[in-house]
């Protein structure tokens, strides 16, 4: 159980595991509160133009030289959908039309592997080509054929695009 606290957030006393419902777990000795080791949530864009696949290769540790779809962690109090509008702007410097929940992947982020929900929202952008920022590298159209699917960062991602193309 990497990545996983040590003490209660509610009265900071020990976690123990237990084995519970099949499942490992930490639980409170102190007050029974349980680490569920539920998943951060994170929203990421497809987005498709004339049988093309935008990706973005990361600039950034752990994942530096990976290809990725567009997108990143929800901040506190934001709400899926304004999260991709917000990292789309960030990364690529492009606005929405509109986005669509489609899917969701679940991975493991980082060296400790914290869990991670990723909504998948397909994206029409804006007007203007994707310019590179934040902690992009690189913006590129694939064709189908030529998708990398081996240097997709995260697998439940990986697996996601190729169920998604491979369906159209």
């Amino acid at each position: 159980m990497s990545g996983a606290p040590k003490f209660c957030i509610e009265c900071g006393g020990r976690l123990a595991v237990v084995r519970e419902e099949g499942r490992t777990r930490r639980r409170c000795r102190r007050c029974g509160w349980t680490f569920y080791g539920n998943p951060v949530p994170a929203a990421v864009a497809l987005i498709m133009r004339g049988g093309r696949l935008l990706l973005t290769r990361r600039a950034r540790p752990p994942y530096a030289g990976t290809w990725d779809l567009p997108g990143g962690f929800l901040e506190a109090g934001e709400r899926p959908e304004a999260c991709v509008r917000r990292e789309l702007r960030e990364e690529l410097a492009l606005g929405i039309r509109q986005a669509r929940l489609v899917d969701f992947a679940l991975d493991r982020y980082g060296p400790k592997g914290i869990p991670v929900l990723t909504l998948v929202y397909r994206v029409t952008p804006g007007s203007g080509r994707p310019r590179p920022r934040d902690d992009v590298s690189e913006a590129r159209w694939f064709p189908r054929r030529a998708i990398p699917y081996r240097e997709i960062a995260f697998p439940g991602l990986r697996r996601f695009v190729r169920r998604w193309v491979s369906d159209r």
